[in-house]
């Protein structure tokens, strides 16, 4: 933040973009963080984190939709990498009842 004081823009937003850029903090973050809260109060700290463990997976998903990005092969390999390891750490493969 204090390094933009020493990089403005030569016009200032107009006031659209500014509650534009509020909308997507308060409303976008503030929603996601009352979920994860939720979520978290409900089924504990090991199986919230799982959710920051499918952002790369998702990510592949919103770039094919909406970017037209082709899927590797190397992509695939490393989503399931993340599934499984998502799935060791939330213990659904842990083999323990």
């Amino acid at each position: 933040m204090p390094l933009t004081l020493f990089h403005l823009p030569a016009v200032m937003p107009e006031p659209h973009h500014w509650l534009a850029l509020i909308a997507l903090g308060v409303i976008c973050t503030g929603i996601a963080y009352a979920l994860y809260f939720r979520l978290l109060a409900r089924i504990g700290p090991t199986k919230s984190m799982a959710v920051t463990f499918l952002v790369p997976a998702f990510a592949i998903v919103w770039g094919v939709l909406f970017l037209a990005e082709t899927v590797t092969l190397t992509m695939l390999v490393g989503c399931a990498v993340i599934l499984l390891g998502t799935a060791l750490a939330t213990q659904i493969l842990a083999g323990t009842p």
